[in-house]
């Protein structure tokens, strides 16, 4: 059974409460569209929502799932995107320009060069003091 079965799946079902959410989006999705089309019957739809909400909210389930599953779906491809440009925009340029300059923070050209270890010999022996206050 996978760990998403186990959990529920957002396609699968709604709760109540995000039933009720949805149906209220509806309505103000409604009242905006009056309000800037001064359509009247935008208003009269806003209404009959918001009494279908506020007497039956499972009504909006159906919307609810639909709505939360493209909510998950444009979460999981913008998260990606969006990290993927501040990757090749910030830090692509950044560290060709720190090795046009020759940096080189982790030492990988000294490593290379040698069997020898490039790690730090510490010959630290810890107290209270450090534990307590580790930065």
């Amino acid at each position: 059974m996978s760990n998403q079965s186990k959990k529920g799946s957002f396609w699968l079902s709604a709760t109540r409460a995000q039933a009720r959410d949805t149906g209220m989006a509806l309505v103000l999705v409604c009242l905006l569209a009056a309000w800037f089309t001064a359509n009247r019957t935008w208003l009269g739809v806003g209404i009959l929502l918001l009494v279908l909400d506020m007497t039956w909210p499972s009504a909006f389930k159906v919307p609810a799932k639909l709505w939360l599953g493209l909510a998950h779906a444009l979460g999981t491809v913008m998260s990606k995107l969006l990290l993927s440009v501040v990757f090749f925009t910030v830090l692509t340029p950044m560290g060709l320009l720190r090795r046009a300059m020759g940096k080189d923070s982790m030492q990988v050209r000294r490593f290379k060069s040698g069997p020898e270890s490039v790690f730090r010999e510490r010959g630290h022996t810890f107290t209270a003091a450090d534990i307590e206050t580790p930065y």
